[in-house]
């Protein structure tokens, strides 16, 4: 995710076993989708992404670690940040909320660790990394705003299963 003028743009699509050209891939291979009791598919019963650097187990099941890439101009009076999550910090906060944490944050190492706590605070169970890259307009674009969106983590959490 960038933020540019203090709003989040998203840069990537997850890869989650809803979107069909990922369930294929991984039906293709022999692998299969399953349904948790909070309605979320996962592959062979265990896993959220269908790709994914680790989980070497599942490869031979169409998991696969390749990234879908795109290029854009970075601006840097206007770009901020680029943040790089995982997971677990993605599936209990959305990208503005990410974008205006790291915004009232002094440093990138300040934002990482903010940001990654407050992953495991609401509840996030999964792998809850971030790496925080600064661009020109670091600390230009200050926000107040705190918001949080507690459904997100109620349903991504499985304790509430």
């Amino acid at each position: 995710m960038l933020c540019r003028k203090g709003k989040a743009l998203k840069l990537t699509v997850d890869h989650t076993p809803e979107r069909k050209d990922e369930k294929d891939r991984i039906k293709k291979s022999g692998g299969f989708i399953t349904w948790n009791s909070l309605g979320q598919p996962h592959v062979n019963a265990r896993l959220a992404m269908t790709r994914s650097i680790g989980d070497f187990d599942l490869k031979n099941m169409g998991v696969i670690a390749e990234p879908e890439t795109k290029r854009i101009s970075l601006h840097h009076v206007h770009d901020s940040f680029l943040a790089l999550t995982t997971d677990g910090v993605n599936f209990i906060m959305n990208s503005q909320e990410i974008c205006n944490v790291i915004n009232q944050c002094h440093d990138p190492k300040e934002a990482a660790q903010r940001i990654s706590d407050q992953a495991l605070q609401y509840g996030s169970e999964d792998n809850s990394t971030i790496i925080v890259v600064p661009f020109g307009a670091w600390g230009k674009h200050k926000s107040s705003d705190t918001s949080f969106s507690f459904s997100r983590s109620f349903v991504s959490s499985g304790r509430w299963a």
